[in-house]
């Protein structure tokens, strides 16, 4: 049975999209955290999943998430907040400045599904 150009093609085509569409959740990308203050930019590279980030030891106040998934920025440098106090929600490609008062961040943890493949 012969199949049809048009058919061919979408069978050749179809699992393609499909495993791009399946690699769309990954952390790749970079979060870049800045401290005015202490002259600190620092950027992290392909956060991975469900693992605790730290920022330079200072820790930064303003951060620019650059990756396919959404972050929580912490106060502590183990991914812990302080009691009755929640992280910062940063979602992707978005970035946000901390508040006077409001004390730097020191580290963050990935939200969302893991990547379909560990990072390298």
């Amino acid at each position: 049975m012969r199949l049809s150009r048009p058919l061919a093609a979408l069978c050749a085509i179809a699992p393609l999209l499909l495993t791009t569409t399946a690699c769309s959740d990954s952390s790749a990308g970079l979060v870049t955290g800045i401290n005015d203050d202490a002259a600190v930019s620092q950027s992290i590279a392909d956060p991975v999943q469900g693992k605790c980030s730290r920022f330079a030891s200072r820790g930064v106040t303003s951060v620019i998430n650059n990756t396919g998934v959404d972050i929580v920025l912490h106060r502590s440098r183990d991914c812990s907040d302080p009691a009755h106090q929640h992280g910062t929600y940063l979602g992707t490609m978005l970035s946000i400045v901390a508040t006077s008062g409001q004390g730097p961040w020191r580290s963050f943890t990935t939200v969302g599904w893991p990547p379909p493949v560990p990072p390298n």
